[in-house]
């Protein structure tokens, strides 16, 4: 990946931040071993997603 993990890190705090239905709290109580993990998976789907529409010459 081009752009290092600190992005990807940033992705599953803003993830876990916009997603606090239980955890009033946001992200606090999101491990970083789980945050990157839920970044690699959502950064992996985009990318087969991005796979599928590129043209191919």
């Amino acid at each position: 990946m081009e752009y290092g993990y600190e992005w990807l890190r940033v992705l599953a705090v803003n993830f876990a931040s916009t997603h606090r239905t239980e955890n009033p709290r946001g992200f606090s109580e999101v491990g970083e071993n789980k945050q990157l993990l839920i970044a690699i998976v959502v950064t992996s789907f985009f990318n087969n997603i991005n796979n599928l529409f590129q043209v191919h010459n």
